[in-house]
């Protein structure tokens, strides 16, 4: 049994892939005080930590800044050290006990574009692990191509749901065309999926669900429902078992970017409706996206009345979920830590 160490354990990824390692292989993740970590986090932690989570740093207010690490970092006795978010490391406490650290280091990266704060790159790694080839090639201007390696993001299991048991627990009634969404997006990530409410409620018996972890939303509509809560996902996939379509609220971005959301809600095999942006560029048949309020409408109603339409999209989402499920995307990070360990 070998013996992994992780640091920056606070994302989907490494929390998705981390149980699966812990499954035959010891594994200790370095997190940042609670203290330092609250600006980072989209919600405030709430749960307790695992026995095997230290809060072992501090987390710099910026990239560059510097702050504590725990000396366990550099004397505990494991393989492999896999580092994820530089940009949420001390990178000059970092580089101070780097050289201390004699197992082997990976990277998993993922910033969507490269740093200015050179000494970033003084750090050096054994591999280096990023989603996808938009990732790979921006990394090969700082990094040789050699040590660049693609593992796509992980999915979370296939939870085929009940829509009427779901709609039960839930409350809703079983004759509504249900549409959901959640997070804590600001206002106009939500504005075309209000009107979209407002346009199919004249349509259909229609409600629209929006859980934010914080804020209300200034609209009010008797079709739609605003609930507070901070949901685990167990909850968010049995609000997406009972709809008829799971609203993203996302805009562009100039940076290469992976949904993690997505990936975490398409095992749920509830219909995901996006615009069209870099966070599922590299998605097609997997997702309905759409360009404009006119074909969002349009893609939409088509969802609700053509099953043969819907059963195609979840066709493409449950193949898509299994190819990356956590458990092979972990598998392939065990590979690359044992190709790294023999060189």
């Amino acid at each position: 049994m070998s013996r992994w160490n992780a640091t920056c354990g606070i994302s989907a990824h490494a929390e998705l892939v981390g149980l699966e390692w812990r499954k035959k292989h010891d594994l200790t993740v370095f997190a940042p005080t609670f203290e330092s970590a609250t600006d980072w986090h989209h919600n405030p932690i709430e749960k307790e930590d695992e026995e095997f989570v230290i809060r072992g740093y501090e987390q710099p207010e910026s990239i560059g800044n510097t702050g504590w690490i725990d000396e366990r970092l550099c004397k505990e006795n494991y393989d492999v050290l896999v580092l994820q978010g530089l940009e949420l490391l001390p990178i000059p406490a970092l580089l101070d006990v780097f050289p201390k650290i004699e197992a082997k280091k990976v990277l998993v990266w993922h910033l969507g574009k490269l740093p200015k704060y050179e000494s970033l790159y003084k750090l050096s790694f054994d591999a280096i692990v990023c989603f996808d080839s938009r990732f790979g090639n921006m990394l090969k201007e700082k990094y040789p191509e050699e040590k660049i390696h693609i593992i796509p993001f992980p999915c979370r299991p296939l939870v085929k749901g009940n829509k009427k048991r779901a709609r039960t627990e839930l409350g809703i009634p079983q004759d509504k065309t249900v549409l959901f969404s959640f997070g804590k997006q600001p206002l106009f990530e939500y504005e075309d999926y209000l009107w979209l409410a407002k346009e199919l409620n004249e349509i259909y018996d229609l409600k629209y669900f929006i859980i934010r972890s914080y804020g209300d939303l200034p609209y009010e509509s008797d079709c739609l429902e605003v609930r507070q809560d901070i949901p685990e996902y167990e909850a968010i996939y049995k609000y997406l078992h009972a709809s008829d379509a799971f609203l993203w609220p996302k805009v562009e971005t100039d940076y290469i970017v992976v949904s993690s959301a997505v990936c975490q809600c398409l095992g749920a095999l509830a219909p995901i409706v996006t615009p069209d942006v870099r966070y599922v560029e590299l998605m097609n048949k997997e997702l309905v996206k759409y360009s404009d309020r006119a074909d969002l409408k349009a893609k939409v109603i088509r969802l609700i009345e053509d099953p043969n339409f819907k059963h195609e999209v979840l066709r493409h989402a449950e193949q898509y979920v299994i190819a990356n499920s956590a458990g092979k995307i972990a598998k392939k990070f065990i590979t690359l830590f044992e190709d790294v360990l023999r060189c």
